[in-house]
């Protein structure tokens, strides 16, 4: 009866620490990046965006389309990226490796399925949400910003506030 009562307890104790320590080792899931206003849309008819027209394209929207609001966190700048006939996914450039080395991640062909930061060399792939690969020194995706397509208007919209 003793013994049975040890390897309950033993049980229950090695679950508890297997959850305790799945739990902790849980990927931040929040942004390094704080948040900023965002909310454009893009015509998918305008020739600033005919790559987006493609799958697997993506495009780099700043400033100079619809000042603040299409600028990211410290205008740097936002990435739209088209994952299928229906999706579209929307990156904040700034690099997540420091954010207080204030630099952009680049693109460098509207088919190229990453980003790479000029600065530290981090590279983020796209069609992975923004993910980082292994080769440089980010631990966190790009930060993603919400998108919403209609098919009927063509247009894709990028917002971060409801």
């Amino acid at each position: 009866m003793f013994s049975s009562f040890h390897s309950k307890l033993r049980n229950f104790l090695l679950i508890t620490f297997f959850c305790v320590l799945f739990l902790s080792c849980r990927k931040n899931e929040h942004s390094i990046i704080p948040e900023t206003f965002v909310d454009f849309t893009i015509r998918l008819t305008d020739p600033l965006f005919i790559d987006l027209n493609a799958i697997g394209n993506s495009v780099i929207v700043d400033y100079s389309y619809f000042g603040p609001n299409s600028a990211g966190y410290k205008n740097h700048g936002i990435i739209v990226y088209r994952a299928s006939q229906v999706e579209f996914y929307a990156f904040d450039r700034t690099c997540t490796w420091e954010e207080t080395l204030d630099q952009a991640v680049d693109l460098d062909l509207p088919t190229d399925l990453s980003a790479e930061c000029p600065k530290c060399g981090s590279e983020y792939v796209l069609p992975s949400f923004a993910s980082p690969t292994k080769d440089g020194p980010a631990i966190y995706p790009l930060k993603q910003y919400r998108t919403e397509y209609s098919a009927m208007k063509n247009t894709v919209r990028v917002y971060n506030f409801p």
